[in-house]
């Protein structure tokens, strides 16, 4: 997402508070030296905290990690201030720094994302960007490690120069590697994500979190939760299925709902409904009753199922680039067939769970 000119004076307003004791610490150490470096972050740090806790009666835990940070960190720094410890101290950063970008990056709880929002307010931080940086984090986290091994074994096994070179300009052609690496994957994911449908991503109150691409969604490892719509079409002899055709992802040949389709981006559920149905039986979908919704897990995905009853008699013609045609089961076909691979899971699960509902329906069409 790019951002405008305001929008990055704004987030640079944002950082900045939580940025200003790291760099003082900085700027100092290389002045002052370590000791005074540490006292001056410390000092600005707590100010930061007392200042939150008048303005906002709270103490702000980002700042409050950021000053233990650098509690430890400047601690070890003093700590280890001789010819061979002094030369350990950016392993230790290291190690540090990959325990934090190594749990942000391997597990499900993104610590990276979780305090880039204490400062990133006005930006979506959905599943999707917190996904996107988890793949770069992932990245990082094997090019520190890279590093911080390397660094170790110069400070114990190679000259000073060496020690010098690696520790230092080393660390920012690992921060260049890792640009570079990003812009070149970016690039490739832009590129093959424009050709392709992308998805809002909601909360189990159907609350928009935000959207990705299709592939993603349906990839089997992120199963975020999207929301789709079931048109179950209800006549005087049963329900109106549909043939999934042989060449669908998903339970190719299987008898299944009769619409089924995704809520696209910025499309509420009832226009979702009324498209649906149009491109797949071209019927109206006016009339449409909700039945209820619910969420289904399958080996791909997550949906937040929204279902409807539609109560129809004249003849349909299924698109044939969407099924492979159609019929009406009657209830007492359906309950004989289910559990015996006839129909999709998610239609038996949908049948069991409504089939008061479409046995109201019909008994309004008879």
């Amino acid at each position: 997402m790019k951002l405008s000119a305001s929008k990055k004076i704004s987030l640079a307003g944002k950082l900045l508070p939580g940025m200003l004791p790291l760099l003082l610490f900085v700027g100092v150490e290389l002045i002052w030296g370590t000791t005074s470096g540490l006292l001056a972050a410390l000092g600005l740090g707590f100010s930061q905290l007392i200042w939150f806790w008048f303005r906002e009666k709270r103490v702000d835990k980002f700042i409050l990690m950021d000053v233990g940070f650098l509690v430890v960190l400047g601690g070890l720094a003093i700590l280890f201030d001789n010819a061979l410890l002094f030369k350990l101290k950016p392993v230790f950063i290291g190690a540090a720094i990959l325990l934090l970008i190594g749990y942000s990056a391997f597990s499900d709880h993104n610590l990276v994302m979780i305090m880039s929002q204490r400062y990133f307010k006005g930006l979506m931080t959905g599943p999707f960007e917190s996904w996107l940086m988890q793949q770069m984090l992932k990245v990082f986290f094997w090019l520190m490690a890279a590093h911080t091994f390397l660094t170790l074994g110069a400070a114990l096994w190679m000259p000073h120069a060496w020690w010098a070179a690696i520790s230092g300009p080393g660390f920012y052609i690992l921060v260049a590697l890792l640009l570079g690496i990003s812009w070149i994957s970016n690039q490739q994911r832009r590129k093959k994500w424009s050709r392709e449908e992308w998805l809002p991503i909601v909360d189990e109150e159907g609350k928009l979190q935000g959207q990705a691409p299709r592939s993603l969604v349906h990839n089997g490892k992120v199963k975020w939760l999207h929301p789709v719509v079931h048109v179950q079409v209800v006549t005087s002899d049963g329900l109106w299925l549909q043939k999934r055709p042989m060449h669908k992802k998903v339970q190719p040949g299987k008898w299944d709902t009769a619409v089924g389709g995704h809520v696209a981006i910025n499309e509420d559920i009832q226009s979702a409904l009324k498209r649906e149905t149009r491109e797949e039986i071209g019927i109206n979908a006016e009339g449409a009753i909700p039945v209820g919704r619910y969420l289904w897990r399958s080996k791909i995905e997550k949906e937040l199922v929204f279902v409807f009853a539609k109560s129809f008699e004249e003849k349909i013609t299924p698109n044939p680039d969407e099924l492979d045609g159609g019929r009406i089961w009657t209830f007492e076909e359906i309950k004989e067939n289910i559990g015996k691979s006839v129909f999709t899971p998610n239609f038996e699960n949908e049948f069991l769970r409504f089939e008061a509902h479409f046995y109201k329906t019909q008994a309004q069409v008879v």
